[in-house]
């Protein structure tokens, strides 16, 4: 029983001493609006990748296709141009794969990779490093449009771009 109360008391000692009444010091100089300041290096960070973003070109697909159409290869050769650009190739891209409201999840979720990776495959033969690019589908969960009619579905059967960090 004096082993019990002696090791309570060292433990109840050692958790009361060990705790550090110090409170930490914060410099809230750093990160304002300064121009060297962290947070507009930040600022700049998102407006280079909000740029990017804007100026990379949707692919469009056919109805239950992945291939890349002739008309879309303009923008295939754009969006490899504009992201093996100086500015652009310290960060990674993501093609978003959609599809249009037709078929089963499952399916549309399947269409929706092989066109995302249609799309990488373009890039890559524009001269895009592999490791730089990922594929995510989006089956149709992501649409762009929803009314009910063709010039709506095809503006959801797309590929799209996010650059990443």
């Amino acid at each position: 029983m004096g082993k019990l109360a002696l090791t309570s008391l060292a433990v109840a000692v050692l958790v009361l001493t060990g705790c550090s009444q110090k409170s930490p010091e914060v410099d809230m100089t750093k990160g304002t609006s300064d121009t060297k300041g962290t947070t507009d290096g930040m600022s700049a960070l998102q407006k280079l990748i909000a740029s990017l973003e804007a100026n990379s070109k949707t692919i469009y697909f056919d109805f239950d296709k992945y291939n890349i159409r002739k008309d879309q290869q303009a923008n295939i050769d754009a969006n490899a141009a504009l992201f093996n650009s100086a500015e652009a190739k310290s960060f990674s891209i993501k093609v978003e794969g959609n599809c249009d409201e037709f078929g089963t999840d499952e399916y549309n979720y399947a269409l929706g990779l092989k066109r995302a990776k249609s799309v990488k495959d373009g890039l890559v033969a524009k001269g895009m490093v592999a490791d730089r690019v990922t594929v995510v589908s989006y089956g149709e969960s992501n649409p762009a449009c929803t009314e009910h009619n063709k010039d709506c579905w095809s503006k959801n059967r797309r590929a799209e771009f996010k650059v990443l960090p």
